[in-house]
């Protein structure tokens, strides 16, 4: 009898953990033991199939996503009920059990390095902020079902202007993404990954959406329901405010930032630890440990969205994190292309460009037409003869310095200046 791969892979989706001699009566009961070993085997070696115990406890079970996804061929209400996993979070040992692997962390840091030379901490996120306000809330919102395209977000986010014939509520989702991003942003430095910091997420992420506003940044203490799932969250308020303060705790050993952001996306859904807005919570979280390192964001602008969703059933009924793991590898990649170049505008400029406009110019013009070099001692000399208070001098010093060796010829204009004039100027 013909041993398909496709009848033993079938069987095994539906029934993981399943013995050679199970799988054999199922799928081909006339075939011998030695042709479904090989079979076994070969998917085996194929990466197809991986295999838990010994001898006569030999079991076999789908490997990676596609243990998921063919475990998703079956309708949700015909799947087995499950129910809160509490070993799911408690096998986990930060810095010792790893989501991801050594492979893919290393391919992640690697996209994730923004161009250029490093940068004070927190500046990368300040520079990226305008794409990433409307990106994020955009992708994150979208992901709910929100249906603002990416134009009618920025226009929002922006400037303030809702899109015609839409319903109120996708704005004020889109915005409280917006405040939530402007916050984790704004306090980058001292925002961390603890139980406060979270909840407030949560509490600009749901506000003006909930039923009861006393949900906002408060745990859930009511059963919630998962739609399209045979998966049910614990519903005591003290084992939720449990698990959730070992998650946050778990969380916040975990050393790799690309680790805490994917175990962040696992764990805060699969408790469900608010009434709502748990999956964007998790995804606005995610994004802590990324920016605290200076790296790239997840804008979750190239995620399928069908995928996430599958991924998250994956770990809700199976805890198999590997179909998420795929999505988020994916669309963190391509992600970061979108971020790999800092904005080239500074965030703020500096007192000099503005209050001493017209002295800035001179000595520039001065430095390169009679001294043919920045030096600084003539230069405060100048700046003292001109009156600029001594508390400013040595920043306007500076930044007239930084100004005269970016001189090249095609800025020279901005000084009265004509490239002919930098001939024979010495510059560090």
């Amino acid at each position: 009898m013909l041993v398909t791969d496709q009848a033993i892979l079938d069987y095994i989706a539906t029934h993981p953990g399943a013995g050679r001699e199970n799988i054999r009566k199922a799928v081909a009961p006339e075939a011998s033991d030695t042709t479904m070993w090989r079979a076994l085997k070969r998917l085996t070696d194929e990466g197809r199939l991986t295999v838990s115990g010994k001898a006569r406890a030999t079991g076999y079970t789908l490997a990676g996503s596609a243990e998921v996804r063919a475990y998703l061929q079956t309708p949700y209400n015909k799947r087995p009920a499950k129910t809160y996993n509490k070993e799911f979070l408690d096998c986990y040992v930060p810095d010792k059990t790893f989501y991801l692997s050594t492979p893919d962390r290393e391919r992640l840091h690697d996209a994730g390095k923004p161009a250029g030379e490093p940068t004070p901490a927190g500046t990368y996120a300040r520079r990226i902020l305008e794409k990433l306000l409307v990106d994020l809330a955009w992708a994150s919102s979208r992901m709910e079902g929100n249906t603002y395209d990416i134009l009618q977000t920025e226009q929002l986010v922006k400037f303030g202007e809702e899109a015609t014939g839409k319903d109120r509520k996708e704005a004020v989702m889109i915005l409280n993404h917006k405040e939530a991003i402007q916050y984790l942003v704004d306090n980058i430095d001292e925002i961390g990954i603890n139980r406060q910091d979270v909840c407030n997420i949560h509490a600009l992420l749901s506000d003006g959406l909930l039923i009861d506003p006393a949900m906002a940044g408060r745990l859930r203490r009511m059963p919630a329901g998962i739609g399209y799932s045979s998966y049910t969250p614990p519903d005591d308020e003290f084992i939720i405010g449990e698990e959730f303060d070992i998650t946050i705790e778990k969380a916040a050993a975990i050393a790799d930032p690309f680790e805490q952001s994917f175990f962040l996306l696992v764990h805060i859904p699969y408790l469900q630890a608010f009434a709502d807005v748990n999956k964007r919570t998790s995804r606005i979280s995610s994004n802590i440990p990324l920016l605290k390192a200076d790296l790239a964001p997840m804008s979750f602008i190239t995620m399928d969205d069908r995928a996430y969703i599958d991924g998250l059933i994956g770990i809700y009924e199976l805890n198999n994190v590997s179909l998420l793991r795929e999505v988020y590898i994916d669309a963190y990649l391509a992600s970061a292309e979108n971020y790999k170049t800092l904005r080239a505008e500074v965030d703020t400029p500096e007192k000099a460009a503005i209050a001493y406009r017209d002295f800035v110019k001179e000595a520039i013009r001065t430095s390169v037409l009679d001294y043919k070099a920045f030096d600084p001692d003539a230069v405060m000399a100048m700046a003292e003869a001109k009156n600029v208070p001594e508390e400013d001098r040595a920043e306007v010093v500076a930044y007239i310095g930084a100004q005269f060796n970016g001189l090249h010829e095609g800025n020279v204009i901005r000084y009265k200046l004509k490239p002919e004039d930098l001939a024979g100027i010495a510059r560090e």
